[in-house]
Parts: C-alpha cells; structure tokens; sequence
C-alpha cells in the first residue's frame, strides 16, 4: 500500500509542471483573443468617422484617410454637391450633403439671369456688357437693366418659365438679382431658392448650351469694351480661379439670408474632352475653404 502510495506521489509531482504549463498557455490564449476583440470594436467605432460617412454622405463614394486631406466633417456649408457630366449625360454624384434641399441662392440666381438674355434678348446692343458685369462682378444693376426690355415681370416669367423647361423642380425666382426680400421691399418668404442639384443641372446645360458663358466665367480679370473702347477691366469675385488648376470657373454669391453660396467648374479628366465637374455650396460661412476641401476630396477619390 505504501509503494502504491509512493508511485501516485511520484506521478502526481512529475505531471505538475506539465498542468501548469496548460493554464499558462491557456491564460495567454485568453488574454490574446481579449485583446483582438478590443481592437476590432475600437476599430468599428473609429472607422465610420475615419472614412467620411456622416453629414449625409455616401459611404460608397468616401475614402478618406487618417493620411487624407479629404476633411468632409469640416465643411460649413449646410448643402454641397460634387458631380461630373458629360454632353452625354454621363452623370455621377461624388459627394453630396442635403442636395435636394432648396435654400435662397443669392446671385448664383445670375445664372438663369444670363440664360434668359443669352436665349430672349439676341439682338440687343448693351446685352453682352451687362452679361460680363454680372457673372464676374455680380453687379446687381446689370441684372435689373437686362429686364428693362421686356419688363421686370416679363423676365421673371422667362426666367421661371426655363427653370421648368430645364425640370429645375425645386427652383423659383422672384427677382433676377438673388438679392434679400428686405433690401427690395418684398415680402419675406419671395426670395430665391433653388437646391445643389438644380443649379448642377442649370450649369450643365449652360457649358453645352451656351459656348460663351465659360469665356466670361474663367477670366480673373475680364476687360470690358464699349464701341472698340476698353471702358473697364472686371474683377472676378471667384477667388479659385488662377489658386487651383483645374478650376475653370464658376460664380458666387451672398446675402445675410442665403449665406455664402458658390458654383465652380472644374477639369478634372484631359481624357474626355466633354467631361466636366461641377461643385455648387449654399448657405456657407466660409465658401472658398468648403470647395478647397471638396476639391482635395475628389483628387483623393
């Protein structure tokens, strides 16, 4: 009994180690497997924020990066629009935040102001001056002389009668300036809306429609002549053109009501000579940086 007593001793103490060394590894495998987990909820929880997907973006068109300088997060402006076209309506959204929402607009309005007197005005003299004063410079006075032909009411009927024909849905004008209700004695809710994608639309068919609106729109500095005479040299209000390359153009826009509002076009795509890209912001605090960082975010696309 003593022997046997003697061998279970014997056993015991031999296979001890061996048992210890089991709950060690076991131990180790625990902890490790712990830490993973940890990780991948850590890593769940940064991702969604990493990689752009709030303000209503599109996680499918989002890449960013820590090493990115697509901040999408960091834009002020209450409704953007990134989008590219062609002549063949090849169209694709890149970015957007509330881009179907209909905001005042301010003097992008100057938009379908040209329009109207590029299509209805054809033989006027003074047309192709008050043009150039209103897309560079935004001048207000320009855009009410250019309704003086026909009217005030007469224009704003055109002006609305091709927002429809162009299906802007979500598009009304009640002057062609953009100005605030207050500052022309109007009732307060007669202001100018429009949303991202109609005004992506309206420039659209500007480039393919109109071939002289990208001449006007891509200069920094337009002279303007009169009867062979240069009778001023306009200051663009678009301070992109000439700071990023690709930049051709575009026209801007403010009042106290509408924020800072801002269209460019770009070229993005020397392959395709008809394919061009358009960034429109509304209600901004500060227009120039919010397009500076979609710019960075489709370059990082």
């Amino acid at each position: 009994m003593n022997k046997k007593i003697a061998l279970l001793l014997t056993s015991i103490l031999v296979s001890l180690p061996f048992w210890v060394g089991i709950n060690l590894l076991q131990t180790k495998a625990e902890n490790l497997l712990s830490a993973k987990n940890s990780a991948s909820i850590l890593n769940a929880q940064i991702n969604p924020v990493r990689n752009g997907v709030s303000n209503g973006v599109n996680p499918e068109t989002s890449t960013s990066t820590p090493e990115s300088t697509c901040l999408l997060n960091n834009i002020s402006a209450e409704s953007f629009l990134v989008a590219s076209f062609d002549r063949q309506s090849n169209n694709k959204v890149l970015f957007e935040k509330n881009s179907n929402s209909a905001l005042p607009i301010a003097s992008i309005t100057k938009l379908m102001t040209y329009l109207v007197a590029k299509e209805f005005y054809k033989n006027e003299q003074d047309v192709p001056m008050n043009n150039a004063l209103m897309l560079v410079e935004s001048n207000n006075d320009a855009a009410n002389t250019l309704t003086k032909v026909i009217g005030e009411e007469g224009f704003l009927d055109l002006m609305n009668f091709k927002a429809k024909e162009l299906g802007l849905s979500n598009t009304y004008f009640y002057n062609p300036t953009g100005v605030d209700p207050e500052a022309i004695n109007m009732p307060q809710d007669q202001i100018n809306y429009s949303t991202a994608y109609d005004i992506a639309k309206l420039t659209k068919n500007l480039i393919f429609s109109q071939p002289e609106f990208l001449k006007i729109v891509s200069q920094k500095e337009y002279p303007l002549y009169k009867e062979g005479k240069l009778i001023s040299i306009l200051k663009n209000t678009n301070e992109l053109i000439g700071e990023i390359p690709e930049v051709l153009g575009g026209k801007t826009g403010t009042t106290d009501r509408a924020g800072e509002c801002l269209m460019v076009i770009m070229k993005l795509d020397g392959s395709n000579p008809d394919e061009y890209t358009v960034g429109i912001i509304l209600n901004s605090k500060d227009r120039f940086n919010d397009m500076r960082t979609l710019y960075n975010c489709v370059k990082d696309k």
